[in-house]
């Protein structure tokens, strides 16, 4: 009954981190967008100069909630009525289903311009990044306390 509880709670963050990364990730990146400047003014070196300095930030705020996800399923799984290899697969949908789905969206949504959107260039990195940190977190926990010792969960 335990690993069902936490099956759901994994799908509630996964829920809650689909409509918050939505605005957080598009604040976060919001340098870089500047950075690159404007569509008809811009050169392709701050272009890239943009996409990467988003690509930071998206990836810094993304992988704050991979860090809190990991940390949390493994305080989960370490208990003796949880049974761990049930609920990892449901912590890796809960990482990855929220910044892809964004990255979804946001391909679709730059359709509709003629330009290209550094934003949406580095939601690519982010979705990388994202998938990379859930097992450097995952088989290296100490990983995640040198940049994300403030997330819960993560210190303890």
């Amino acid at each position: 009954m335990k690993t069902l509880f936490t099956i759901i709670l994994l799908l509630v963050f996964a829920g809650v981190a689909g409509f918050v990364a939505t605005f957080a990730l598009n604040l976060v990146g919001l340098p870089g967008a500047l950075l690159a400047g404007r569509p008809a003014e811009r050169s392709v070196i701050r272009f890239r100069a943009g996409s990467v300095i988003a690509a930071i930030g998206q990836s810094y705020v993304y992988l704050a909630f991979v860090a809190f996800i990991v940390s949390w399923t493994m305080a989960a799984a370490a208990r003796d009525d949880v049974v761990g290899f049930i609920v990892w697969p449901f912590a890796f949908a809960a990482v990855v289903w929220p910044v892809y789905s964004n990255l979804i969206r946001a391909r679709v949504e730059a359709r509709e311009s003629e330009h290209a959107n550094p934003q949406v260039e580095a939601m690519h990195l982010t979705f990388f990044a994202a998938l990379i940190g859930f097992f450097l977190f995952g088989f290296v926990p100490i990983a995640m306390e040198a940049l994300w010792g403030w997330v819960p969960f993560v210190a303890d």
